[in-house]
């Protein structure tokens, strides 16, 4: 009998534009008597997007965090270790991997296409999600991994077209449909309301990069294991890494500290040249997932738990013990904690 193979579907996008919020809204709509998995990259040395999946396990979803710096580099032996446990230990229904924000989707496509994996997966459509603003900014139609991410789609989505209004996303509309060879789909969403359906579609079979060798520029991760130590009070754990014309620091602090929610937004509205900021945040008895993309941010609830963490992602290096110390700012004292 033939081995029935697992699709599996890559969720690109350039930094900000909204992915873990897609994957969010598809899995929400995941069929019950099914187990998917997910598996997630992040650019910095400080996962974050784990910390929304919390709990996860216990309605037929298992998420996997790759360690030791970007998926889209050649070879990438955390990947495959990654997805070899998957597919043994797992045993899913389907697959859904979504690399860093600048990871360029070659690399992970021929791997999913190799001798080793192309018995056991079923590869379907490649999503990316694009907000019309990058797109109209020359500095993104000119980087190699952005129009990339684009070129190698079978799918193509508009995402946060309420930002970005009606007369750019049908500007950017007319232009998808005139890319060659064609998107299988095209499409505009808001909060990244994506269809599941959108993953079932037969992919492209000879979509082609047109920067094939963006994804090998040098990288500098900090190899980290998938859940970093709990910091001591006071003392929180801060970790570097740069790489793709991008630096980024994590700061992990101790679930005992607690935050003040506005000094948080007040300190995220602060800050300059930094691209993105995303963190995990414990403020009182609650937890709350804080994103930041060019001053625009959401604030949710979180059922993680394990500890307060933070990235912030910048074009150039910053004084990265000067926003430490204004996130410390933030902290509630010793005798304010005592009564939350």
């Amino acid at each position: 009998m033939a081995l029935n193979k697992i699709p599996v579907n890559l969720i690109t996008g350039f930094l900000g534009v909204g992915k873990t919020t897609a994957l969010q809204n598809i899995l929400k709509r995941k069929p019950t008597d099914e187990r998917w998995a997910v598996i997630i990259n992040e650019f910095g040395a400080v996962s974050i997007d784990h910390t929304t999946f919390a709990g996860a396990d216990e309605n037929g979803l298992v998420v996997k965090e790759v360690a030791g710096g970007c998926i889209c580099c050649t070879a990438n032996l955390p990947m495959q270790m990654t997805l070899t446990l998957v597919l043994r230990q797992v045993k899913p229904h389907r697959i859904l991997i979504e690399p860093t924000g600048m990871g360029h989707p070659e690399a992970i496509l021929d791997m999913l296409r190799g001798k080793f994996l192309k018995d056991v997966l079923d590869i379907r459509a490649t999503v990316c999600l694009v907000d019309p603003r990058q797109w109209d900014n020359e500095d993104y139609r000119e980087h190699e991994t952005f129009i990339d991410q684009i070129t190698l789609a079978d799918v193509l989505i508009a995402n946060k077209v309420d930002l970005a209004g009606e007369a750019l996303t049908q500007d950017f509309l007319e232009w998808a449909k005139a890319l060659f060879p064609p998107k299988i789909l095209i499409g505009a969403v808001e909060h990244g309301d994506i269809d599941p359906d959108w993953l079932n579609i037969e992919p492209f079979p000879n979509r082609k990069a047109l920067h094939p060798h963006a994804h090998e520029h040098e990288h500098h991760h900090h190899h980290h294991s998938e859940e970093l130590p709990i910091p001591e009070v006071g003392k929180p754990l801060m970790r570097e890494s740069h790489g793709l014309g991008r630096y980024s620091c994590g700061w992990v602090f101790s679930p005992d500290e607690v935050f003040e929610l506005p000094k948080l937004k007040a300190w995220i509205a602060s800050l300059q040249n930094v691209e993105r900021v995303k963190g995990a945040f414990r403020t009182g008895v609650d937890w709350v997932l804080i994103n930041a993309v060019r001053g625009e941010f959401s604030i949710e609830y979180l059922a993680y738990r394990r500890d307060s963490r933070v990235e912030c992602i910048s074009a150039n290096p910053l004084p990265w013990k000067t926003l430490e110390d204004g996130l410390k700012g933030c902290l509630l004292n010793v005798s304010e904690m005592k009564t939350v």
